[in-house]
């Protein structure tokens, strides 16, 4: 499986350092980055695939901890020691560019790390890789990786494929994927697709698929909740349904 930061070495001798670096902050997946930039692959090795990613994604704020590889057994023989310390130096500077760890009023397009100084207002319509830290007020639309800690008050849009860490005080749209730790508050609607870890403290709307961990506190049958499948291991702890 491809790791984030995934990209692509071409050989190009029109280029600085004799190489051009193909990334996109809206996949990770070399196959799909090659559809995109209609790149063929033959015998003859005519790029290579890279990756420069963190040990894991709660130091992804912090670009000394980020190692590099070719993601394949074999390299291109063109693809020598000073094109890779090369690459390194542009891939570097690229998350740098991308580490939030300020104020920001609304963050929009392209694609980022949340760094656990980070106050945000709003984000929509971009992707957030890992969010380390901080605080979101509000999640309206766009894609989030994995929520590893900090504080989210709003999850009103978009996809949140993980929450791992921290804490969510009100999931109320949107699709979140997998709750396997941290502590959600409030899951008011929205779909949450599998709760298997974490403290999720009132489930009160929205759809949930499957509940197969985690402590759920309380349950509240009300018009617009549906809970299709808990699996026996489960407790909840007040069930009012």
């Amino acid at each position: 499986m491809c790791q984030f930061k995934s990209g692509i070495v071409l050989k190009d001798g029109k280029e600085k350092g004799g190489f051009r670096l193909i990334m996109s902050p809206w996949t990770e997946s070399h196959s799909e980055l090659i559809t995109m930039f209609k790149l063929n692959d033959g015998k003859i090795l005519h790029f290579a695939r890279v990756e420069f990613s963190p040990p894991n994604l709660d130091t992804a704020h912090q670009v000394e901890t980020y190692k590099f590889k070719i993601d394949e057994d074999r390299k291109p023989e063109w693809f020598d020691n000073k094109m890779k310390n090369s690459v390194i130096e542009k891939m570097t500077a690229y998350i740098k560019s991308i580490i939030v760890s300020g104020d920001v009023q609304l963050l929009i397009g392209g694609q980022f790390v949340i760094a656990p100084s980070a106050k945000i207002e709003c984000a929509h319509t971009m992707v957030i890789n890992a969010m380390c830290g901080g605080t979101v007020n509000d999640i309206r639309g766009g894609t989030v990786n994995d929520i590893r800690g900090g504080t989210v008050n709003y999850i009103s849009g978009g996809t949140v494929n993980y929450i791992s860490g921290g804490t969510v005080n009100d999931i109320r749209g949107g699709t979140v994927n997998d709750i396997r730790g941290g502590t959600v508050n409030d899951i008011s609607g929205g779909t949450v697709n599998d709760i298997r870890g974490g403290t999720v403290n009132y489930i009160r709307g929205g759809t949930v698929n499957y509940i197969s961990g985690g402590t759920i506190k309380t349950v509240q049958k009300i018009w617009n909740l549906v809970i299709k499948t808990v699996s026996k291991s489960v407790k909840i702890l007040d069930d009012k349904r």
